[in-house]
């Protein structure tokens, strides 16, 4: 029995690891606790299915919801200092957006943080 508990463990464990290299942190971040890297997953989730599903381009979208332009239904999911401040991180060439438009998010997450806080 004991070994079976172990491999779910190393399981959840692994689980784990593989979702923190997928949501946007910072370089220089130590590794999030588990909470904390399921709160940014469930913030990041909630925005990218928002994109999916917006009208608008990409960053637009989120510009818009960070001043609070979007109706508070659109982006309380995911409009969270923790992820809005991880926002500049994000590759969004990735994501098919612009780099020119980087710098914008910077500002914006940046002025987004002070409002939330």
């Amino acid at each position: 029995m004991e070994g079976e508990g172990e491999q779910v463990s190393s399981s959840i464990n692994s689980a784990f690891e593989e979702l923190r290299t997928r949501v946007p942190t910072f370089p220089y971040e130590k590794r999030l606790s588990k909470i904390d890297t399921l709160r940014l997953a469930i913030a990041y989730i909630a925005l990218l299915r928002e994109l999916l599903t917006s009208e608008l381009d990409p960053l637009t979208h989120i510009e818009k919801g960070l001043r609070g332009e979007l109706p508070s239904d659109q982006c309380h999911m995911w409009n969270t200092s923790d992820l809005t401040a991880r926002l500049s991180w994000i590759n969004w060439e990735n994501l098919g957006v612009s780099p020119t438009r980087r710098s914008v998010l910077s500002s914006l997450a940046l002025t987004a943080d002070a409002i939330n806080n």
